[in-house]
């Protein structure tokens, strides 16, 4: 079994970043769900990934809640065709056809706070490892997006309300110890299309073999 790390930016803070693993045959929901885990994000707020060309352009959007019946295009008996593409249903390699392959994900569709991500590299899964995973966290989570707690009330006074609220502030800033220079050998900067394309080249056959 191989899989995927890619390397995600937010849009709207500078020294954030993560690195997050999955294997080849896991979902975009799978995706969705270390992200938002991760991002400690609202689970009821609407968010969606974009298949991107090189330029971070949107080509497909792939929504995050499939309907009981979801509507589907006209379609012939031998080619149906879905309607929309769905996380569930969307296996990541089948959605992977360059080395730098990029996508959009965009949490709070009338927001639209933006995270950018980029395939990184192929490997070998690592045996006891669970996935998906992140691999690597630079910077504190962006805290104008992340959820807060919602102080009881009458449990703090204003004094201590204030002090609160300034440890929290401190928390959600603060930077990953254990993983603010967590990159491994891998990182992105450093790579280039040789390395990329050598290891996609040992690999390739072993992944067509463990295709679902």
């Amino acid at each position: 079994m191989f899989t995927y790390k890619f390397r995600m930016n937010f849009e709207d803070q500078e020294g954030f970043s993560r690195d997050i693993e999955l294997r080849t045959d896991q979902t975009f929901l799978d995706f969705h769900t270390v992200i938002s885990e991760n991002l400690a994000l609202d689970p009821a707020t609407e968010c969606a990934f974009f298949l991107c060309d090189h330029r971070y352009r949107k080509k497909k959007q792939i929504h995050q809640h499939k309907p009981e019946n979801p509507p589907r295009k006209e379609e012939d008996e031998d080619n149906p065709v879905p309607a929309r593409l769905y996380m569930e249903d969307c296996v990541l390699s089948d959605y992977i056809d360059d080395p730098h392959q990029k996508f959009l994900y965009v949490y709070d569709l009338r927001r639209e706070w933006t995270f950018f991500i980029e395939l990184a590299r192929i490997s070998r899964a690592a045996a006891g490892t669970d996935y998906p995973r992140i691999a690597g966290s630079v910077g504190g989570i962006p805290i104008e997006i992340s959820r807060r707690p919602i102080p009881i009330p009458g449990e703090l006074d204003d004094d201590d309300d204030e002090h609160a609220d300034d440890e929290e502030n401190e928390t959600m800033l603060g930077s990953d110890t254990e993983g603010s220079s967590v990159f491994g050998e891998e990182d992105m900067d450093d790579m280039d299309d040789s390395g990329f394309y050598d290891d996609s080249i040992e690999i390739s056959d072993d992944l067509d073999e463990g295709k679902p």
